[in-house]
């Protein structure tokens, strides 16, 4: 429910605060006045584009505040879904800057565009001529059915189940065409893996590793020759490097007995025929070990050669790197198996969700069948009330694969006179009569299910007397249900109203200002009786007027 609208530098108007009520609330003025406006500024807040033309001063903010009673609403879930303060009396602001920015705000906190549309749409409706054009959907038509059958929680699950219908099924498409890709790859990718299988690699640095035995045995010959003449100096000739190392220590020792002084070197000198015959020790062992071995050599440099492939084929460098694309291409090939194992689990999903679809939608099809003859019979009462006595509605259903609203579409036909064939709505059904339509399907729908706040935008056009009468009693009695208002030029309709507002345009300080007021009866009186007799109000306009409002 619409409690409060506050607009500043919106078109002609500079700054209004208007109250509203609760039931039927009448809007009228003269044409140009400015209603357009008020609907405009409404239009901010259900999330409408806008930009800087509508500034009445160019160098101010257009603002545009509507305070809203949403606690019979069920809007919790929309309100945590989107982080945002759930508050029973919640504010909506819409800001528009000089350079045509457009900012939205819900309990002061921002707001996306499409967000503030979810939650307006939700709040208040308005019904213009152009709005009625939306009575052509089929999607309106089959809301207009769901509401009467009253299964929303069968619908909510109808819902959950074709949604986790639909996922499942996009998800199992995904994984078929990713398996598809596989499989195309699958013998290469096979090839790859079974060949740096069969290289078995397991030593990171098998490369580094072969590279030094390689240099070691394709220089056999050479290092057993150069380390033989190394131990034959050092130890096997008669003069060798140790037995005159041995022979300097005792010279030295000896002379030490007459100067004390000698004894260190003497020390030192015997420290390194220790070290000195460690390293003989030492070239001994790898002269021993070193051997030329054709055959190892061969195998080395063929493995060497098999490495150096590999890492060439995939430009790698290493041979870690080759563990890890070899250990990257098993998996690779193991998710072949997982997929197919993913496909399974999967399709018996979708199986399983679709029977659960199409059994619930079963269920929907034979509530909308069944409800359908009250429906078509409440309209036609309706519009044989609002001066369409020999109008005829049809509501037919054309089955349907399983899709988001069940296995059907539903189809309205419409005849507005005696002995003409019923065709779709939008083939026959002019603009007053589409209006009345519309008019009596919401009000059907106001009885059957919670609607936001209505404005209707001179849903009367093209009528007058006293089904202009009936067409505002009628918004009269929907006002006992849900807050509505009605824009109009009929004195019929506005003085059905619980509530009547004027809107004006006034000059000041040539100045064209737009401004909004609440009539009480007294000026209601008068406003009617011009509205009945034009500029001058006559006393016969002024007792039809007070006639109107009492009755």
């Amino acid at each position: 429910m619409l409690l409060h609208l506050a607009i500043k530098n919106y078109a002609l108007i500079e700054e209004t605060s208007i109250k509203f009520d609760n039931g039927f609330t009448t809007i009228t003025g003269e044409t140009g006045a400015g209603k357009s406006i008020l609907i405009g500024a409404l239009n901010l807040l259900l999330g409408q584009r806008a930009d800087s033309k509508v500034l009445q001063n160019a160098e101010k903010k257009c603002v545009v505040e509507g305070e809203f009673d949403i606690s019979n609403y069920e809007l919790t879930d929309f309100f945590e879904r989107n982080d945002l303060d759930y508050l029973e009396h919640t504010v909506i602001r819409r800001e528009i800057s000089v350079s045509g920015r457009s900012r939205s705000f819900v309990n002061d906190t921002p707001v996306t565009l499409q967000q503030l549309k979810i939650l307006s749409d939700n709040l208040i409706d308005i019904h213009s001529q152009h709005q009625t054009l939306l009575l052509n959907s089929r999607s309106f038509q089959l809301k207009m059915v769901d509401s009467y059958c009253q299964h929303q929680s069968l619908l909510d699950d109808f819902s959950k189940s074709f949604e986790a219908f639909t996922r499942k099924k996009e998800l199992l498409e995904q994984l078929k065409n990713q398996e598809a890709n596989f499989s195309k790859e699958f013998d290469y990718k096979k090839f790859l893996f079974d060949e740096l299988e069969d290289a078995k690699l397991e030593n990171n640095n098998e490369i580094e590793d072969i590279e030094i035995k390689l240099k070691v045995l394709e220089n056999a010959e050479e290092i057993l020759s150069e380390l033989n003449q190394a131990l034959y100096l050092s130890q096997d000739s008669e003069s060798s490097i140790l037995s005159q190392f041995y022979a300097l220590e005792s010279k030295v020792s000896s002379a030490s007995k007459h100067l004390k002084s000698l004894a260190s070197i003497s020390t030192r000198l015997n420290s390194n025929i220790i070290e000195f015959k460690d390293c003989i020790d030492e070239l001994n062992i790898i002269y021993n070990k070193i051997e030329h071995n054709p055959r190892e050599l061969e195998v080395l440099q063929n493995r060497y050669s098999v490495l150096q492939r590999l890492l060439k084929k995939h430009t790698l460098m290493n041979t870690v790197q080759l563990i890890e694309l070899k250990d990257q291409l098993g998996e690779e090939l193991l998710g072949v198996d997982n997929i197919n194992d993913q496909i399974e689990k999967l399709e018996n999903e979708v199986i399983n969700f679709e029977k659960i679809s199409i059994k619930k939608a079963n269920e929907i099809t034979q509530n909308r069948k069944s409800i359908i003859p009250q429906i078509e019979q409440d309209i036609t009462t309706l519009l044989s009330k609002l001066g369409m006595p020999n109008a005829k509605v049809n509501i037919s259903i054309h089955p349907t694969d399983l899709y988001s609203s069940g296995l059907e579409e539903i189809m309205f036909y419409f005849s507005a006179n005696k002995g003409v064939s019923m065709s779709e709505l939008k083939k026959v059904v002019s603009g007053g009569e589409l209006s009345r339509l519309m008019l009596s399907l919401k009000f059907l729908i106001a009885h059957k299910t919670k609607l936001p706040s209505i404005i209707f935008d001179e849903i009367e056009t093209g009528v007058s007397g006293e089904i202009a009468h009936k067409i505002g009693s009628m918004m009269c009695e929907m006002g006992k249900i849900i807050q509505v208002f009605s824009i109009t030029h009929l004195p019929q309709v506005a003085a059905k109203g619980n509530n009547h507002l004027l809107v004006k345009k006034e000059e000041v300080n040539d100045k064209t200002t737009t401004t909004i007021q609440h009539l009480d009866y007294q000026s209601r009186v008068q406003h009617i009786a011009k509205m009945l007799s034009g500029k001058e109000t006559t006393q016969v306009a002024l007792k039809n007027a007070k006639e109107l409002l009492e009755n």
